[in-house]
């Protein structure tokens, strides 16, 4: 039986994150440092406070949930999920190395239906860069909504317009220039990449815009949706060959990409994408990988 869509881009999805776990795990602390300030956002807009339930989907290595079990306390609990059981391990390894181990709880999921869930479990559910991976936002967003208490919020961020991410579409641009035609071919239905046009399910700007986001929590039966863009600096390094080598640990397509690329085909990528970068920073550094994300925010009617 062949797989569905669905099916084939979280399974996509899956291999991606395996490749990027160790990657997560070895700059886990600079990557906490870079995105703390959209968890804080994600924490304000959903009311997240001491003594609540949550839910962090696609939690990964355990972000924003870690953050919030330290919001939330002994009377509170966070529940992070994911895709991918590396991605989680690296989760479980850090809550315990925080203490947290009993506040924060994290679980591999098979799909974004959150079917091991009861009805109006959670007061908070949140979602940090992940709802634009999944192959149907709208369902995800109904589990949201089912697992929510009435007057629960959803608050999830996702990328905006890749317009805004320079640095991205340039190394995108830079590394396709160097791969085989048969290669690129048979990696584009395994991986995705962020050349995929915007909109295209599970790609990394499949949800580009406020008017989407927005059509997708009203479609999902949310009320009082609210939004606002973030200029956010999501990495930054010293210099462009940290940048390019961080990129290649943390980037699963890039990881698996990289994995199937003779050496000289390697360092010709290497070599192109480090002149690129040093065009957009002639200085030399810092390097700073910078995007535009769109969080959105809407609440369970009450019942």
């Amino acid at each position: 039986m062949s797989k569905s869509n669905d099916e084939t881009i979280r399974d996509r999805a899956r291999m991606e994150w395996r490749a990027a776990a160790p990657g997560w795990k070895k700059y886990g602390k600079d990557m906490q440092k870079w995105m703390a300030p959209i968890s804080d956002q994600l924490v304000r807009s959903a009311g997240i406070t001491s003594g609540q339930t949550v839910l962090d989907v696609a939690t990964g290595t355990g972000q924003p949930a870690l953050t919030i079990a330290k919001i939330v306390g002994q009377d509170g609990k966070v529940i992070g999920v994911d895709l991918s059981p590396e991605m989680i391990e690296v989760a479980k390894e850090e809550a315990a190395y925080q203490g947290l181990a009993n506040a924060a709880v994290f679980q591999v999921i098979k799909d974004e239906s959150l079917s091991m869930f009861s009805d109006n479990t959670f007061d908070s559910v949140v979602c940090r860069n992940g709802l634009m991976f999944m192959p149907d936002p709208v369902k995800a967003l109904k589990a949201f909504l089912r697992v929510l208490k009435p007057g629960g919020k959803a608050s999830v961020t996702v990328w905006g317009s890749p317009d805004k991410s320079p640095v991205m579409g340039v190394v995108m641009k830079t590394i396709s220039k160097h791969v085989p035609p048969d290669l690129e071919k048979k990696l584009s239905s395994t991986t995705t990449t962020a050349e995929a046009p915007p909109g295209t399910p599970g790609g990394p700007f499949s949800i580009p815009s406020v008017d989407m986001l927005h059509d997708y929590f009203l479609k999902a039966g949310f009320s009082n949706f609210n939004a606002e863009k973030i200029e956010a600096t999501v990495a930054q390094t010293d210099t462009a060959e940290q940048f390019w080598q961080g990129m290649t640990e943390v980037t699963g397509f890039l990881v698996i990409l990289l994995s199937k690329l003779p050496d000289e085909n390697k360092l010709a990528i290497k070599n192109d994408v480090i002149n690129s970068l040093h065009r957009i920073f002639p200085s030399g550094g810092p390097v700073k990988f910078t995007g535009e994300l769109i969080l959105g925010t809407g609440t369970k009617p009450a019942q």
